[in-house]
């Protein structure tokens, strides 16, 4: 696959970044929210987290909607630290990663990620390894709230593809999960799916010849 590849489209959480998505149910079920996992799942989310990673809500919003949505009175901060749980950091070798990566092919991130979490993922980059973000990384970061669009709609990667004048057949898409890489496939991009359960990303790499 190597030697067609000139372009790599990294997901964030669970790729580069360490997350977990049980960690957040957990803290929203601790507030009183009952059965979290129907609101927010890996493999689908209600339409209310949509509108969030779309840019569509602000956090305002959001915890309206919420507390509605479950019958609980609860609070903007309640929202924001249960929405945080799941963050964890971004290990050092992956920056080595990357680094390497960008002596041969083009690299960029798409990721479904929303105005808390990015404040968070920031804040977090800044206190364990002094950066600001991650834009000194990639060639060009795409927040789906930020281009209003989320994974796994095709037309995310179709935008990036035409905004960098990228060839499908030459881009390959990683993400950790399977509607994602669906997505990515039908808009005609190369995509693998990372099983965390059985590798990390630099397995994937070293399996993939990259």
């Amino acid at each position: 696959m190597h030697t067609e590849i000139k372009n790599i489209i990294f997901d964030l959480g669970g790729v580069l970044f360490d997350i977990n998505y049980h960690l957040t149910a957990e803290a929203f079920e601790k507030l009183g929210v009952k059965d979290f996992k129907n609101i927010f799942a890996k493999k689908g989310q209600a339409d209310v987290i949509d509108r969030l990673e779309e840019g569509k809500i602000s956090v305002e919003q959001l915890t309206v909607e919420l507390s509605a949505f479950c019958n609980i009175q609860l609070t903007q901060k309640e929202v924001v630290d249960a929405w945080n749980a799941m963050l964890f950091n971004m290990p050092a070798h992956r920056f080595d990663l990357l680094k390497n990566l960008r002596k041969k092919y083009r690299i960029f991130l798409y990721s479904n990620i929303n105005e808390i979490h990015e404040k968070a993922v920031h804040q977090r980059l800044q206190e364990k390894h002094g950066i600001e973000n991650l834009k000194d990384h990639f060639e060009k970061i795409y927040y789906s709230h930020l281009i209003g669009i989320r994974k796994p709609k095709p037309e995310g990667f179709t935008y990036i593809i035409k905004e960098q004048n990228l060839d499908p057949k030459e881009t390959l898409f990683i993400d950790d999960s399977p509607q994602h890489v669906e997505g990515a496939l039908k808009a005609g991009l190369k995509a693998v799916w990372l099983d965390l359960e059985k590798q990390d990303v630099h397995g994937l790499i070293a399996e993939l010849g990259l």
